[in-house]
C-alpha cells in the first residue's frame, strides 16, 4: 500500500514497461528468499520487499492497460482483469498439483519465479516505451491524482469492492462449514464458485459495459449482488449460501475493471489509478479482520450482512463512474499514436 502512490508518482517521468519489468524482477527475486528465511523478522522484510513489487506492478499495468484502450477505442479492461482472475485460479491450482506431487515450497516458488521472469517480463516489452500523454492544465505532468469529488466516489467504491471480495476469500468456507454445517470439502466450493463467476463475469464485462453503459451496469450488478446476498442470509441454507456466493462473484465483477477505467479517464492515470487501487487494497485488508470482530459480537451471518451494504452503497455511487474528463486535464490529446 505505500509503494502504490509512490509508483503513481514515478509513472509521470518513467515509462509502464520499466516500472512493470522492475516490479516483476523484485516479485520473481523475492519469492523464492521468502523459503531461506531462518526468522520470523527475515521472513517479514522479504514479503515486505515482495508486496512493494506488487504494488509497483499493479499500478503500472492497469495505467498500461487504460491507455491501451483509450488507444482501441473500445472497452478492454474487465477482459484483462479477467486474465488477473484466471491467473490466480491457475497459481492456486499449479500450488495444489504441487503440493500434491511432494515438490518443495523452494521448488515451487523457484518455478513460478521463472515462469514470473520470462513470461511476465517479456510481455511487458510490448508496452508502452513513453510515460503516459496526460497533463495538467498548463502543460505541466502531475505526480499526483486529480482531485474531485467523482475520484473520491470512485475510491469509496474500489475500497469497498475489494472488501467484499476479501471477505468471500477468507469468510466463504468459514460461513458455509461453521455456520451452516457443510463438510469442509463442500464448504471449501463455496469461493470456488464465486472465483469462477468473478471470471466468467468479467470476460463478459466489456460487452455489457458498451451495451448497458458503465454507470447502469455497475448499479445493477451491485444491487443485485446485494439483494441475493442479503436474501441468501436470511434462508441460511448450504444451497443457498453456495449459491449466494456464486451470484456475488458475478456482482462484483465489474467493479474493480469499471472504476479503474473511470479513475484512469479523469486526467492522470497513473496518480489516479494509484489512489483508487490503495483504496482497494486498504478494503481488502481491513475487510476480513472488520467481519471477524463483527462475528465475534454479533455471529457471522450478521457480520456477512457488511457485504450487503457495501454493495447497496456502491450501487448508490455508480453515477461515479460515468464517463466524463476533468475540465483541469487535457486528456489523451494524440489518441491514435504509437503506445510502443
Amino acid at each position: 500500500m505505500l509503494t502504490l502512490p509512490a509508483t503513481g508518482a514515478l509513472l509521470a517521468a518513467v515509462p509502464p514497461r520499466r516500472v512493470v519489468q522492475l516490479g516483476l524482477l523484485m516479485i520473481s527475486v523475492l519469492l523464492p528468499l521468502t523459503t531461506f528465511a531462518s526468522s520470523a523478522w527475515q521472513l517479514f522484510a522479504v514479503l515486505a520487499g515482495w508486496g512493494a513489487g506488487i504494488g509497483v506492478v499493479d499500478v503500472a499495468m492497469n495505467t498500461e492497460a487504460a491507455a491501451v484502450q483509450d488507444h482501441l477505442g473500445r472497452t478492454t479492461m474487465s477482459s484483462f482483469h479477467a486474465a488477473y482472475s484466471a491467473g490466480g485460479l491457475a497459481g492456486a491450482g499449479a500450488g495444489a498439483a504441487a503440493a500434491a506431487a511432494g515438490l518443495s515450497a523452494r521448488a515451487n516458488f523457484t518455478l513460478a519465479a521463472l515462469v514470473i521472469v520470462v513470461v511476465g517480463a517479456g510481455s511487458a516489452q510490448a508496452f508502452a516505451s513513453k510515460p503516459a500523454a496526460h497533463t495538467v492544465a498548463h502543460g505541466r505532468r502531475s505526480r499526483w491524482p486529480a482531485w474531485s469529488w467523482t475520484l473520491a466516489c470512485l475510491a469509496v467504491v474500489a475500497c469497498g469492492g475489494f472488501l467484499a471480495e476479501g471477505a468471500a476469500s477468507d469468510w466463504s468456507a468459514v460461513y458455509l462449514h461453521s455456520s451452516l454445517g457443510a463438510s469442509p470439502g463442500l464448504a471449501a466450493v463455496g469461493y470456488a464458485l464465486f472465483s469462477c463467476t468473478m471470471v466468467t463475469g468479467r470476460l463478459a464485462g466489456d460487452r455489457l459495459t458498451d451495451w448497458a453503459g458503465p454507470a447502469r451496469l455497475l448499479r445493477s450488478s451491485a444491487a443485485i449482488a446485494s439483494v441475493s446476498f442479503l436474501v441468501v442470509l436470511l434462508i441460511g441454507q448450504v444451497w443457498a449460501g453456495l449459491v449466494g456466493f456464486a451470484v456475488l462473484g458475478a456482482g462484483l465483477a465489474v467493479i474493480v475493471p469499471v472504476v479503474f477505467t473511470a479513475a484512469s479517464r479523469l486526467g492522470v492515470p497513473g496518480p489516479n489509478l494509484a489512489l483508487v487501487t490503495s483504496s482497494g487494497y486498504l478494503g481488502m485488508l481491513v475487510g476480513p479482520a472488520l467481519i471477524g470482530g463483527l462475528a465475534q459480537a454479533i455471529g457471522l451471518p450478521a457480520a456477512l450482512g457488511t457485504i450487503v451494504i457495501i454493495t447497496g452503497l456502491t450501487a448508490i455511487l455508480a453515477g461515479a463512474v460515468r464517463q466524463r474528463t476533468s475540465p483541469a486535464t487535457s486528456p489523451h490529446p494524440e489518441p491514435a499514436q504509437d503506445l510502443r
